[in-house]
């Protein structure tokens, strides 16, 4: 029987740089496996390869998928007990309890260090060039955030905001109520999407398939739907219930979505740029803007909207050729250390990993 796939970003390139959620992901798990090692040195492939036989033998796979190229991995996590990980920049990863859960599996030990020296200086060129575009991309995404929270003002600035506390307590007695766990619970905080090489990218359907009820959360900037989701969390955590918390790709400290597998329940933002509708007859619409916010609101100052959506928008357009040129430039210094690899020694590496793997299963 084939386990089932699970597919999140524990880390992204957002309007605060690249904003990882490597150790809340990590946390708990009996063995951690931390490949370290350059470009090409083939950690995506391992962790594509291991995915796909623990897969087939019937574990459950996380996959860790990398934002910064939308063909990688950065790890992967087996039955929600072992993980193995990238480590390397941007996501550096040390080990927390060395020896007992935690192993570096340097893959730098795999070349010769000979190949690469006459391609020092391009190398080095290479990279100054990425963290370059690096910058300017999360320079263009905060000036963006920046435009957003002046969007955000507009509609906050009219907000009915015991409405909107009495939409999130109903919300909070229909899915959580006085049901409860006589445990602790686990808080699990990442991302279902990302801004990649190739725009914004997610995984909600995937995340969401088979999930019996879906609250869809509409509404406009400001209109408290990531509070909404933080507060039905935090009930949830608090009475005991495993929570998965899905931050927002462009802004880290919003939420917008959030799992409770027990009830088996999920709320979701449902608004652009991840535009979600209610389509199975268990899905329910959340309507913030129809029940917040006075009806004429978007007429009343529209000129004022739609010029801060376009600059909001012209500017996180603006910086996505950075991530994709960042992504160029990477795949060219690959191209050096994969020509310098004895992929054989790396086999036996991922053998070695293989081994402790099944020691930590059976």
């Amino acid at each position: 029987m084939t386990g089932k796939i699970k597919n999140i970003y524990p880390g992204g390139n957002t309007s605060q740089g690249f904003y990882s959620f490597y150790e809340n992901v990590l946390s708990g798990l009996d063995r951690v496996f931390i490949l370290k090692g350059g470009p090409g040195t083939g950690k995506s492939s391992m962790s594509r390869k291991l995915g796909e036989k623990y897969l087939k033998e019937g574990y459950d796979i996380t996959y860790l998928h990398c934002s910064s190229d939308n063909n990688s991995l950065d790890g992967i996590i087996i039955d929600n007990r072992v993980a193995i990980v990238d480590g390397t920049a941007p996501h550096v990863i040390d080990p927390k309890y060395p020896g007992i859960v935690d192993e570096i599996i340097n893959l730098g030990e795999c070349w010769d260090r000979e190949k690469l020296l006459p391609y020092r200086k391009e190398i080095i060129e290479m990279r100054s060039q990425i963290a370059i575009h690096y910058k300017r991309a999360y320079s263009l995404f905060h000036q963006s955030k920046l435009v957003h929270d002046d969007l955000e003002q507009i509609y906050l600035s009219e907000m009915d905001f015991g409405a909107a506390d009495d939409v999130t307590q109903n919300l909070i007695k229909i899915i959580v109520g006085n049901r409860e766990e006589n445990k602790t619970a686990k808080r699990t905080d990442m991302f279902f999407g990302a801004i990649t090489p190739n725009g914004s990218v997610n995984f909600y359907e995937e995340l969401t398939d088979g999930i019996r009820t879906r609250f869809f959360v509409k509404g406009r900037a400001g209109t408290g739907k990531s509070t909404m989701m933080k507060k039905i969390a935090e009930a949830a955590i608090s009475a005991g219930f495993d929570t998965e918390i899905y931050h927002c790709a462009f802004d880290p400290n919003s939420v917008d979505m959030v799992i409770i597998p027990t009830l088996d329940v999920v709320i979701l933002d449902g608004t652009a740029p991840h535009v979600f509708n209610p389509v199975r007859p268990t899905d329910i619409l959340v309507d913030m803007y129809a029940l917040c916010l006075p009806i004429d609101i978007d007429k009343r100052r529209k000129k004022e909207i739609d010029s801060l959506n376009k600059k909001y928008e012209d500017l996180f357009k603006m910086g996505i050729p950075h991530i994709q040129e960042a992504r160029s430039l990477h795949l060219e210094i690959e191209k050096y250390y994969v020509a310098a690899m004895d992929y054989k020694k790396v086999d036996e590496k991922q053998k070695y990993i293989e081994e402790e793997i099944e020691k930590e299963l059976s």
